[in-house]
């Protein structure tokens, strides 16, 4: 069963409710694992056709036409949840569907759409999603939402209750780098009871500035609070000078909020991002302590570095690496278990996409991503997901990814002539500690051209295809068809 495609523009936020049997999106199409937990995603789907009376291969697929449709796969059903107005068709610039599809990366699309942030509560019963028009970059679209379509928006898992919290984030959760890499950063993140959400969003300072803050909405009641008062940041110079002043803020439990700025609350522009905590009543503002390993080294911005659980991370090392990317600069990041005030290094690939960590449920097993060869099984250089014990010990290589005889595209997502393809964790459900991660390769030939949601057993067997976006699609009469998920998240459903 096919879904429409290209319906007409929607007067309204519109709550579909389809109930269906189909699969995520698509034409793949397939009941979602019933022990899977929820799963919430956006399906952004691009067509690009010739301009009329035009027949050279300048004007191919010149015409640009897309849309975007929130998915939730919950327990064994698809809820087709929102389904935004369609944009175009315009000229935007030759090929550009194929352009924004052909290298993989589905959450690419914060960039240019309307969709800007998903979150799942840890019950796994709730979805907050954002739209947005006010971000549109790369490239830009004219999205006019109506004022109605725009905020930040509740819904349950199972399609009903959806509802308006308030007015979108005036702050985007993403930055494009100077290389035209476009830098993600997480979005919305639940207090662990599930009633509160954080994010980063605009707001006064003490005086009167308007910048970036932390804020705090409540789902029962609406209620936004503005957590900080932080002054005016000082971007790092490796960054864009529009990079968001506040990034990735977390719960680290119900009353605490961790975060990443590059304002100095003492007043000292540092032109580097720092970690903070603070009370969600605005209290107790303070600096987090910064574990490094060597002169030079940097954290990357994932908040894991405070807390009593052990966490890892990757940190920049000095040296040269042994692989070289286009569009990053020659720094070794090796992987490193946090526990407390001790730092441990568990890698030592020399690399310089080692990373993506995340740790098991069981807080001895640190997952992550790197394009090394440690057993020789992994001749291509390829993207691998790898586990290694939170003591250095039993590292093991979980996947068995190849698409070229040899990867230039390392854990990256990079548009051809560039090879290879990418992965990245994107959660665990803690009921069946399956791993719920996005890639662009191809374990069981249903992927050819496009990027999809996998999940599979923490040793790396049982491997299954959660999503069934079609990709980059090309037919005989130039038209273009792309499609890919992102931005989304997964949470374990608890009944």
């Amino acid at each position: 069963m096919s879904r429409r495609r290209f319906l007409p523009v929607l007067p309204r936020l519109t709550l579909l409710l389809a109930l269906s049997g189909c699969g995520g999106g698509g034409d793949g199409g397939n009941t979602p694992p019933g022990d899977m937990g929820t799963l919430a995603y956006v399906a952004t789907e691009c067509q690009g056709t010739a301009l009329p009376g035009c027949h050279g291969t300048a004007c191919a697929a010149a015409l640009f036409s897309e849309h975007q449709t929130l998915h939730i796969l919950h327990a064994d059903q698809d809820v087709t949840v929102v389904e935004t107005p369609e944009v175009g068709p315009l000229f935007v610039a030759p090929g550009e569907c194929t352009a924004v599809t052909v290298g993989r990366f589905g959450e690419g699309s914060l960039a240019r759409e309307a969709f800007q942030g998903v979150a799942v509560s840890p019950d796994g019963s709730a979805v907050v999603f954002e739209l947005s028009d006010d971000f549109s970059v790369e490239p830009p679209l004219p999205l006019h939402l109506p004022p109605d379509q725009k905020g930040i928006f509740f819904v349950r898992a199972d399609g009903s209750g959806l509802r308006p919290l308030g007015p979108p984030s005036r702050l985007p959760f993403f930055f494009v780098l100077d290389s035209g890499f476009i830098n993600n950063e997480p979005s919305f993140a639940f207090s662990p009871d599930g009633r509160t959400i954080t994010f980063g969003d605009i707001g006064p300072d003490a005086a009167g500035n308007e910048v970036a803050q932390v804020m705090t909405l409540d789902i029962g009641s609406g209620q936004r609070r503005q957590v900080t008062q932080l002054p005016p940041g000082v971007p790092p110079a490796d960054r864009p000078q529009d990079v968001p002043g506040v990034i990735a803020p977390i719960f680290i439990d119900n009353e605490t909020i961790g975060f990443f700025t590059d304002a100095n609350p003492d007043g000292v522009p540092q032109g580097k991002f720092i970690p903070f905590t603070v009370r969600s009543d605005g209290s107790d503002l303070r600096a987090a302590p910064i574990p490094v390993t060597l002169p030079d080294s940097q954290i990357v911005s994932t908040f894991v570095i405070t807390g009593d659980k052990p966490a890892a991370t990757s940190l920049r090392r000095p040296g040269q690496p042994k692989n070289d990317l286009p569009g990053f600069p020659p720094q070794i990041y090796e992987v490193f278990a946090i526990d407390g005030a001790n730092l441990l290094q568990l890698t030592n690939f020399q690399r310089v996409d080692t990373g993506g960590t995340f740790v098991d449920v069981d807080r001895q097993t640190v997952y992550f991503t790197a394009s090394a060869d440690p057993f020789g099984t992994n001749p291509s250089e390829n993207c691998q997901m790898f586990s290694i014990d939170r003591l250095g010990g039993n590292l093991r290589q979980l996947t068995q990814f190849s698409e070229a005889e040899h990867s230039t595209s390392g854990c990256f997502f990079y548009n051809p002539p560039i090879v290879g393809c990418a992965a990245y964790m994107v959660s665990q459900d803690s009921r069946t500690r399956r791993l719920v991660f996005y890639s662009s390769c191809d374990p069981r030939g249903t992927n050819p051209r496009g990027g999809q949601l996998f999940d599979m057993r923490p040793d790396g067997s049982d491997l299954r295809q959660l999503t069934h976006t079609q990709g980059l699609v090309t037919h005989a009469d130039r038209t273009v068809l792309g499609e890919l998920p992102g931005p989304f998240a997964y949470g374990p459903y608890a009944p």
